[in-house]
């Protein structure tokens, strides 16, 4: 059985190793996408695993950070509704 989270760090630290010091963002993110596995880009899991670790690897060369979501996003329909209730009697 794959060890996802092992495997990606893994592949992702030894295109770091064989890249120069001085390579640029662009140059990062093709190594890094050449490089992936078979199974990373295969499989939802493998994609998302991938994703993670590309993403924290890149943002340390000056891959900007996502933005936080919203909190109101995360909140369910119902909860939302009787705060757009409460907000209206108000």
């Amino acid at each position: 059985m794959i060890d996802w989270q092992k495997t990606a760090s893994s592949v992702i630290g030894e295109v770091h190793s064989n890249l120069p010091a001085d390579a640029d963002l662009a140059a990062r993110k093709k190594a890094i996408r050449a490089a992936r596995p078979w199974e990373f880009a295969s499989t939802s899991w493998g994609k998302k695993v991938w994703a993670k670790h590309s993403r924290e690897y890149l943002e340390k060369f000056g891959l900007p950070p996502l933005k936080a979501k919203a909190v109101e996003q995360h909140l369910s329909p119902l909860v939302r509704l009787m705060a757009k209730g409460k907000a209206g009697k108000a």
